[in-house]
């Protein structure tokens, strides 16, 4: 890829409470030798100009502040909703493509796959979905939907992602129920998903030896 895409934005959102990993963050978990934030960070570099990354506790992230904009939630309280309306107020691109800070998985021409659908479709948002399934921290967001987030907090006590998806125009992506699809959007969110995560990769570094 020689251009970086210069009209969408890439955003990180870190701000979970990582209740299940026993409060360690999960950006940080190292796999193959490599924290997950600093994979994803890399990887959505060497696609995006901009990167914004959401987080709460920005102390912790500041060997990253050269390759990102961070910000706090804006909204307290309102979970990835927050952090996404978070991003969408600070960029001035047109649409911003969110991730996780826990999915290792992420592969550069999905989201490339992903980025090109979206200019060709007359959507607010763009979701990948695996038969009933969809992704929503997988997905780009027009920059227009900020109001739109901003007064599905103010008039709901129902924070879910998903209930919003229902207010708005989206465009839901279906993808192959494969494996390699799948993979793409895990998430570490246990001790269980990390023993599981390390051991894809020591399988494929044992496969190219």
């Amino acid at each position: 890829m020689k251009e970086k895409v210069s009209n969408i934005a890439a955003a990180v959102l870190a701000g979970g409470k990582n209740s299940r990993m026993a409060g360690q963050n999960k950006g940080f978990i190292q796999i193959d030798g490599k924290p997950i934030i600093a994979r994803t960070i890399e990887l959505l570099g060497g696609i995006f100009e901009e990167i914004i990354l959401v987080t709460n506790s920005p102390q912790e992230y500041k060997s990253y502040k050269k390759a990102v904009v961070m910000v706090e939630d804006i909204i307290k309280g309102a979970g990835p909703l927050s952090g996404i309306y978070s991003a969408l107020s600070v960029t001035r691109k047109e649409a911003v493509f969110f991730v996780a800070c826990d999915m290792p998985f992420l592969h550069n021409a999905s989201i490339l796959q992903q980025l090109e659908l979206f200019a060709k479709i007359d959507c607010d948002c763009l979701v990948p979905r695996i038969g009933s399934f969809a992704e929503p921290l997988h997905a780009i967001y027009k920059k227009s939907l900020r109001d739109n987030i901003d007064g599905f907090i103010r008039d709901s006590n129902d924070y879910s992602i998903r209930s919003f998806f229902k207010t708005v125009n989206v465009y839901y992506w279906d993808l192959e129920n494969s494996r390699f699809n799948k993979k793409i959007f895990k998430n570490v969110n246990t001790k269980e998903d990390l023993l599981k995560t390390r051991g894809c990769y020591e399988n494929k570094v044992k496969s190219l030896a």
